[in-house]
C-alpha cells in the first residue's frame, strides 16, 4: 500500500506473509507482546522507507558500516549515538539517514527537571561544537549503576584484566627488543673492572638483542662465565596469569574459549561454543538495538510497525528430529504438522494415526476401542519418559 503525508508519499510499503517458525519466534519474543497482543495477523514489511534507509545509510557508510560501528562503541564505551537528521511529513519527523556519532565526541545535555532530563546532546570536536536535538539523536547503550542516563562500556568493566594483559605485552615486547638474551646468566670469576663491564654489556646489547640476533653463539672474554637458565616459577605463573586474562576478557564478551582452536577442540565443542555465543552474547545484543529502535524510531511512521531480529540462535536441528520422530511415532503429533512446520507440503497420508508397534495407519472401520487405547498408551509412555 502507499501512505501519503500531506501531498508528499512515503515509498510503497509491501508485505508477506510470515512462515509458522518465523511466527512463533516472534510470539516468543517478549519485547514484542505490546504489538503481538493486539494484532489479528501478522506480515513481514519487505519494503519500507526505513529499510531503504538501513541499505542506504548515508553517503559514506553502509549497511554492514552501521551495524560493525554500532558494536563497536557499545562494546568499547558503553554507548552508541545514532544522529538522524528528520524531515517533517505530515505530523510526523522522519528520518532521512543515519550517522554515527563517536560517543567520545558527544555527551547528554543535563536538564533541571526530570519531564526533560536531556534538553540536547552536546557534540564537541576540536574547535566545532554543536547542539543536537534530542528528537534527532537515539542513544544505545549498556546499562550504568553509575548513571542510568549514560553506558558502561564492556571493556570497562574489565579494564583491570586489559591493563594488565597490555602489561604483559609491552614486557614481552621489551625482551624481545631490548634485553641481551642469550639463555643463561653471564657471571664474573674474577675482577674484570668496571671500565670493561660496560664494554661487554655494550657488545651484548649489540650483538645479542631482538628477535633476529636470537640463538647466535655467545663468546666471552677471560673472566666472565656463561650459565644456562631455565624457566623461572615466575615466569610459570606469568603464561599462566595470561590465560586467565584470555579468559577472563573472553567470557566479558561473551565469546566461549570452545570457538577458539585448541587441544581440547573438536566439533561438538565448537557448535556447543557457537550457540552459547549466540544465546547469550548476540541475542541479547539485538533485543537491546531492537528495543531501542521500535522506541524512539519505527514509531515515528506507524505505531503498528515493528522492528524484530530473525532468530540467531542455531537450532539443535538432532534434538529437533529425535522430538519430532517420538511425537510422530507415539501419535501426539501428525506427520503433516511437522512437515507444515520444516515449510514442506501435505501428503495424502500424514493425517492419519499409526499403530506404534506395527506401523500401520488406523483405519475407521478397525475395533472400535483400538484407536483410544492406543492413545492412551502413548500419553503414558510419553509422560513416563519426561519424569525420568
Amino acid at each position: 500500500m502507499a501512505k501519503e503525508a500531506k501531498g508528499k508519499s512515503y515509498s510503497t510499503i509491501r508485505t508477506k506473509a510470515i512462515d509458522k517458525p518465523r511466527l512463533k519466534w516472534l510470539q516468543s519474543n517478549a519485547g514484542l507482546e505490546p504489538w503481538l497482543s493486539k494484532a489479528a495477523e501478522v506480515e513481514e514489511v519487505i519494503e519500507h522507507p526505513f529499510m531503504d534507509i538501513l541499505k542506504n545509510v548515508n553517503p559514506y557508510n553502509n549497511r554492514f558500516d552501521l551495524w560493525e560501528l554500532t558494536t563497536m562503541f557499545l562494546d568499547l564505551t558503553g554507548e552508541c549515538y545514532w544522529y538522524l537528521p528528520s524531515v517533517k511529513m505530515g505530523e510526523a519527523s522522519v528520518p532521512q539517514q543515519i550517522w554515527i556519532i563517536p560517543s567520545q565526541f558527544i555527551n547528554p545535555k543535563f536538564g533541571k527537571t526530570l519531564d526533560k532530563a536531556i534538553e540536547s546532546y552536546e557534540y564537541i570536536r576540536g574547535n566545532t561544537t554543536a547542539n543536537l536535538p534530542v528528537d534527532d539523536v537515539v542513544m544505545f547503550a549498556y546499562p550504568n549503576p553509575h548513571n542510568t542516563f549514560t553506558g558502561f562500556s564492556i571493556v570497562r568493566g574489565i579494564a583491570e584484566e586489559v591493563y594488565i594483559q597490555s602489561q604483559m605485552n609491552e614486557f614481552e615486547q621489551a625482551i624481545l627488543e631490548n634485553r641481551a638474551r642469550v639463555g643463561g646468566v653471564v657471571e664474573e670469576t674474577e675482577t674484570i673492572g668496571e671500565t670493561e663491564r660496560e664494554r661487554i654489556k655494550q657488545k651484548l646489547r649489540q650483538e645479542h638483542s631482538g628477535v633476529k640476533k636470537a640463538g647466535k653463539t655467545l663468546y666471552l672474554p677471560k673472566g666472565l662465565k656463561h650459565t644456562k637458565d631455565s624457566m623461572t616459577p615466575e615466569e610459570i605463573s606469568f603464561i599462566e596469569g595470561q590465560k586467565l586474562n584470555r579468559t577472563v576478557i573472553m567470557a566479558a564478551l561473551d565469546i566461549p574459549e570452545g570457538m577458539f582452536i585448541s587441544e581440547s577442540s573438536n566439533r561438538a565443542v565448537a557448535d556447543a561454543a557457537i550457540y552459547l555465543h549466540a544465546k547469550f552474547g548476540i541475542n541479547p545484543r539485538c533485543q537491546r538495538i531492537q528495543e531501542k529502535m521500535n522506541e524512539r524510531i519505527v514509531s515515528r511512521y506507524d505505531e503498528k510497525l515493528f522492528v524484530a531480529f530473525d532468530d540467531p540462535v542455531p537450532e539443535d536441528k538432532e534434538f529437533a528430529m529425535r522430538k519430532n520422530v517420538e511425537y510422530v511415532r507415539e501419535n501426539i503429533t501428525k506427520r503433516n504438522e511437522v512437515r507444515a512446520e520444516e515449510g514442506k507440503e501435505p501428503v495424502a497420508w500424514g493425517d492419519s494415526a499409526w499403530f506404534p508397534a506395527m506401523v500401520m495407519p488406523v483405519s475407521d472401520g478397525g475395533e472400535a476401542g483400538q484407536a483410544e487405547r492406543i492413545a492412551k498408551r502413548a500419553k503414558e509412555i510419553i509422560r513416563e519418559r519426561l519424569l525420568r
